[in-house]
């Protein structure tokens, strides 16, 4: 995956339903093996 990963972080997530600011990418957990994105995290404000 390299560095990639950091790609997302300090993103803004927006939900696509409603346009709705959920935040910023805080951090994010990926599978070493297969390289997919496991979970995003997202605090609350």
């Amino acid at each position: 995956m390299g560095g990639k990963g950091l790609d997302f972080k300090h993103k803004e997530v927006v939900n696509i339903k409603d346009g709705r600011r959920l935040g910023f990418v805080q951090d994010v957990t990926a599978d070493l093996e297969t390289g997919m994105i496991t979970s995003i995290i997202v605090p609350r404000k």
